[in-house]
């Protein structure tokens, strides 16, 4: 691009801000009304989806042109997060600036690939070109009737524009606009590879008796405004092709276009956003972290001495201390279980990841994310256009509310098994990011059972044997078990009670680590069995049992195994083929029945009837 004038740049300056002044008044005269976000409407059928593909990433593009791609890319972020969800009523009309609003940094958007002048150049919000191609082609593909619609000046062979599937938008006299005859929902999001663009409507029509409108220029001459042309592939989605104007970031002519700076640095960055620190996550950690990734934790619990957050120490690190002290001083006036303490953990989690994700910069292209996290992370928008592996604690979130609902199905005088669940939107927020994680990491056995092909199983930390124990020796008296649990209907607790009051067992000293929470008598029907509380020896045990419905951190059980005492534990407890350990199911009365009386000896086991053993 040639150098212009400064009276040819005013002239310039002057046109624009007469459109905006002509489009401001407009929309004064003829006000829209905006939609907003709701879920009245999510089960309508998908009526069309358009995917574009996010990344240029060509043998043919200058290395220089990476920070325009990382700018591009978070400016689809944040107007993604504008009109996800949004739900409009019949003849409501859509707008593109209406409702993403103006792109400035003050709201969230940097220097992206903008194309101007038959050049690309770097511009605040640029970039958005590409989320307007995709919601005309969602709009004219769910048959709704458009109202307003600019093509690109530039139209490359076999791109969108030269097909006449573009429309380009500035803010704000160059618009999208379209309206349906019936109610609608827009889905807009990005995935580590694409932006997606759905309508969920019943019928594809437009309005009743509406006549075909022209389409409302407002200048004469097209603006060549946003992303570059896009083509398409054979999956469906499309890709940009870039063009055959220079680009401010590989051209060394000067000119007035390239006022705004690109976003820095050029490379991309991998950032881990953590919480609890598991030994086995501290352990990955220490083994993959690069020499330039950065850690966002709550604080660093190896300066302070506090193992629950003692993180490795990485190159870049982030602390939230307002965050961690908050929820610390919230937990502590709680009850140790219950909805009030659910809820109030969730909200922490929320807190925690949007304070994380404000923390993100347009270069983080790969994120370590803990699954805590990952549902609020989703919601707001940060994880789009990222790679993203997953720290798994625990089962998904629909799987483990479909646990409980089996455990309270079975047993529904539990006061605690149906005492809480998580909002639909919060799991399926859940479920929609894993489905999209690249990676899922856990030691939990039962847990990598659900993402076959994409799960990296680590090793659980090994346990040191209890201090206190010594060879352990089977003295004649009562089975000796520990549950170390409270009385918690997802631990298993009312299948044990009935594994125990079954008669032929003989005498039982049980212990229990925690509280009573099913009821102060809740054990009283377990004849011949002597109730205790605490942690005894591991020596003194004839076994440790867990039959739990839920269980993310076997750790008693762990050191159990350590110290050579057998463990009666469920598939949920996600030890897997472990050796001492004798596998059942969760629920399953007679398998816990049948290992509980083979520490008997076999003479009351029944051979036909059996657990499994770890090897």
């Amino acid at each position: 691009m040639e150098k212009l004038e400064p009276i040819e740049v005013a002239v310039h300056q002057a046109k624009v801000q007469v459109h905006r002044l002509l489009r401001w008044i407009d929309d004064r005269r003829d006000p829209l009304s905006l939609a907003r976000s709701g879920r009245l409407l999510v089960d309508l059928p998908l009526a069309h989806e358009d995917r574009t593909l996010l990344w240029n990433t060509g043998s043919d593009m200058d290395p220089r042109e990476w920070p325009l791609e990382l700018g591009k890319v978070e400016n689809l972020r944040v107007a993604a997060r504008a009109l996800d969800g949004l739900e409009f009523e019949a003849d409501q009309v859509f707008s593109f600036w209406a409702q993403v609003g103006p792109p400035v940094r003050a709201r969230g958007y940097v220097a992206g690939r903008e194309l101007r002048e038959g050049c690309v150049v770097p511009g605040i919000g640029g970039g958005l070109c590409l989320l307007s191609n995709a919601l005309f082609g969602a709009a004219r593909g769910a048959g709704f009737e458009l109202l307003e619609r600019h093509p690109h000046s530039r139209r490359p062979p076999g791109s969108r524009a030269a097909l006449g599937e573009d429309a380009t938008v500035a803010w704000n006299y160059v618009d999208l606009r379209f309206v349906a005859g019936q109610p609608w929902r827009l889905e807009v999001r990005l995935d580590a590879q694409a932006l997606i663009v759905a309508i969920r409507t019943e019928r594809r029509r437009g309005r009743a008796g509406a006549t075909a409108t022209p389409l409302r220029v407002l200048h004469e001459r097209r603006v060549a405004a946003g992303e570059p042309s896009q083509s398409r592939q054979p999956g469906g989605a499309a890709r940009w092709v870039g063009d055959e104007g220079r680009s401010c970031m590989s051209c060394d002519q000067p000119c007035d276009s390239a006022r705004v700076g690109p976003a820095k640095p050029a490379a991309g960055r991998r950032s881990w956003l953590v919480d609890a620190a598991w030994p086995e996550y501290i352990r990955h950690v220490r083994a993959h972290a690069r020499p330039h990734d950065r850690l966002l934790q709550p604080i660093d619990g190896e300066l302070l001495g506090h193992p629950r957050y003692a993180w490795p120490r990485v190159s870049g690190r982030v602390q939230f201390p307002v965050q961690t002290l908050a929820r610390s001083l919230r937990s502590r006036k709680l009850a140790s279980q219950g909805p009030a303490r659910q809820r109030a953990l969730l909200e922490d989690d929320r807190r925690l990841a949007a304070a994380m994700a404000a923390r993100l910069e347009p270069h983080d292209t790969e994120l370590v994310v803990a699954q805590n996290l990952l549902a609020h992370l989703w919601q707001l928008g940060a994880l789009g256009g990222r790679r993203v592996s997953v720290l798994m604690q625990r089962l998904p979130l629909l799987e483990l509310q479909a646990q409980l609902d089996e455990a309270h199905a079975r047993n529904p005088d539990s006061p605690t098994l149906a005492d809480f669940r998580t909002d639909p939107w919060l799991a399926e927020a859940e479920s929609r990011a894993l489905d999209d994680a690249v990676e899922i990491i856990t030691p939990h056995a039962g847990v990598a059972t659900y993402f076959p092909g994409k799960t990296t199983v680590l090793e659980w930390a090994r346990a040191t044997g209890d201090p206190q124990a010594g060879p352990r020796v089977r003295t004649p008296g009562p089975l000796r078990l520990w549950l170390p649990t409270s009385s918690v209907g997802r631990k298993g607790v009312w299948e044990l009670r009935e594994a125990l009051s079954q008669p032929g067992l003989g005498p039982v000293q049980l212990w229990i680590a925690g509280r009573e929470l099913e009821g102060p008598r809740f054990w009283s029907a377990c004849v011949g069995v002597t109730l205790e509380h605490g942690s005894p020896p591991l020596a003194q045990l004839d076994a440790v049992v867990l039959p739990a419905w839920i269980e993310h951190q076997p750790r008693a059980l762990l050191r159990a195994v350590a110290a050579g005492v057998p463990v009666i534990a469920s598939s949920a407890c996600g030890l897997g083929p472990t050796a001492g350990v004798h596998t059942i199911t969760a629920g399953d009365v007679g398998d816990l029945r049948q290992a509980l009386a083979q520490l008997r000896g076999p003479a009351l086991a029944d051979p036909g009837h059996g657990g499994r053993r770890g090897s």
